[in-house]
């Protein structure tokens, strides 16, 4: 039969086990949906980025149809290095302006989705670490029962 302190210690230990797996389990699901939070987060980044440069190449579209029909309707020679330079630097800026805006889109997507993979790694270790820390609570019990130590 086992004395009442070795019963009270025994239920300590495996409680304070418990509490350490639990405690990492807890912490690796809270990180795993954080991880998941951030893959969304940069698939919805890609997404934008891709309909903010299809939207800003149409626009630049259309600015340079209108650049051309405003310079036909004029009767100007369509060749003419000055109307060159107009749509050439209406285009550059555009291209510019389109190249900043997407980029700065996928540079958080980009953020977005190293923040996922780094909640996955620090889910896996999370676990771990609850683990390991139940483990060594176990081991820890164990040895303090006053059977082993000698009381």
């Amino acid at each position: 039969m086992t004395d009442p302190v070795t019963a009270v210690a025994l239920g300590s230990m495996a409680l304070k086990a418990g509490g350490s797996v639990l405690g990492g389990v807890g912490t690796a699901n809270a990180d795993t949906y954080k991880a998941q939070e951030l893959d969304l987060a940069s698939q919805e980044g890609t997404l934008k980025a891709t309909q903010t440069n299809a939207g800003l190449t149409r626009n630049l579209s259309n600015t340079l149809a209108n650049i051309d029909a405003v310079r036909a309707s004029a009767h100007t020679d369509i060749t003419s290095p000055t109307g060159a330079a107009v749509r050439g630097q209406t285009e550059a800026t555009a291209s510019d302006n389109k190249g900043i805006q997407v980029g700065s889109i996928m540079a958080q997507a980009s953020e977005d989705a190293a923040g996922a993979a780094y909640m996955r790694s620090a889910s896996s270790t999370a676990l771990l670490g609850g683990l390991a820390g139940g483990l060594a609570a176990g081991i820890q019990g164990v040895a303090g029962l006053p059977a082993l130590s000698g009381g």
